[in-house]
């Protein structure tokens, strides 16, 4: 999974960081005394997996709207009704609290959120605790947790892209601090990264792959050389195009974060460290 160029630690070396960091797993006593002191099931924490009628409800009609700002213009089907406030309701049901594993599970999707998403852990030497891609990410945190457990519970979905879908349900800025803390004790720094989508020209390693599969020569036409020409052109100036609407939407995102409070694991780094971290402010 892993492949460590200089300025990165080993997998062993990254297990061994989170067994300083967690000594006692992701919710040993010491976590839930931290994240929990007046007990998980009176914690605003215990939202995250047991969220009330009324935040279900919202949380479906975001996912309703959302679906409809995706449909093409020209899509002339009527509209699926917005969900009600009595259907969510009228579905809704408590589920038992299962203290350990909703806190293990929650610690792990928040450092998911830190030392994935494009930002960086750094140790005093300046190598980066890297765990590998959004999805190596999860599965680096799974595989740990069923070691740990010694059984196989999680995958790397489990904890893949974080808290994007509960961050909403409760203030998460509590559980980025204690990772913070947990961090800064262990002589750790953190380096955030603006979100921000890129684009791959895949010709070339498309085009490496079929010249491994047949001769340069075979099949040479002049006639479908300068085909092929003019369809790179073209293809170079649709990806030109896309790119400068992509850094248009970078540097807009940028003015719109700025206009909003930092967001709550900028916030909570500043909380711990006393200052916020390299790379914010963004800057296009």
């Amino acid at each position: 999974m892993f492949d460590s160029p200089s300025n990165t630690l080993s997998e062993a070396e990254c297990v061994a960081v989170f067994d300083r960091l967690f000594p006692q797993g992701f919710a040993g006593s010491d976590v839930l005394a931290e994240l929990a002191p007046g007990g998980w099931e009176r914690s605003p924490l215990l939202a995250v997996y047991h969220p009330s009628a009324e935040q279900l409800y919202q949380e479906t009609v975001r996912v309703h709207e959302n679906f409809l700002s995706l449909r093409r213009a020209d899509d002339n089907r009527p509209f699926p009704p917005e969900p009600t406030r009595e259907e969510v309701v009228a579905e809704y049901q408590a589920k038992p609290v299962e203290a350990e594993r909703e806190v293990r599970e929650l610690v792990g999707l928040c450092l998911w959120d830190v030392f994935s998403n494009n930002h960086e852990v750094t140790d005093p030497d300046g190598r980066v605790v890297d765990l590998g891609s959004f999805r190596a990410s999860g599965g680096f945190l799974a595989d740990y947790l069923n070691q740990r457990l010694g059984e196989h519970e999680y995958d790397y979905i489990s904890f893949y892209m974080g808290t994007i879908w509960v961050s909403q349900r409760a203030d998460l800025t509590p559980v980025y601090e204690f990772i913070f803390r947990r961090l800064q004790r262990c002589g750790l720094d953190w380096v955030y990264h603006f979100p921000r989508l890129q684009l791959v020209d895949m010709r070339p390693l498309t085009e490496t792959l079929k010249s491994q599969d047949e001769p340069e020569w075979a099949g040479y036409s002049p006639e479908a050389a300068l085909a092929k020409e003019q369809e790179d052109r073209e293809r170079d100036q649709q990806l030109a195009e896309m790119r400068a609407s992509l850094d248009e939407a970078h540097r807009e995102a940028i003015e719109e974060a700025l206009k909003n409070p930092p967001p709550e694991v900028i916030q909570a780094y500043q909380n711990i460290y006393g200052r916020w971290p390299q790379g914010w402010p963004p800057t296009p």
